[in-house]
């Protein structure tokens, strides 16, 4: 199987779609930036499916979708 970097496709689909308007734009060399916001979200799901608690809520819509599921899957 191929690996493939999830963090920096959607990291371009992100430029792709921020660049497209003048007034703002994101360089590549931002990608660090948002490659440790990636990171840091995957490991506080980590940490709930280790924990089997959430402490705060995620603020992105996705991210609590997937700690709800962590969280139901668990046996009670």
């Amino acid at each position: 199987m191929a690996e493939r970097n999830v963090c920096m496709e959607a990291f371009e689909r992100l430029c792709a779609d921020v660049n497209t308007d003048a007034k703002s734009a994101i360089d590549q060399s931002d990608y660090w930036l948002f490659e440790l916001g990636f990171r840091s979200a995957i490991e506080e799901l980590l940490s709930i499916a280790d924990a089997g608690s959430q402490s705060r809520k995620f603020v992105s819509p996705r991210f609590q979708m997937l700690a709800d599921k962590i969280l139901e899957s668990r046996p009670h």
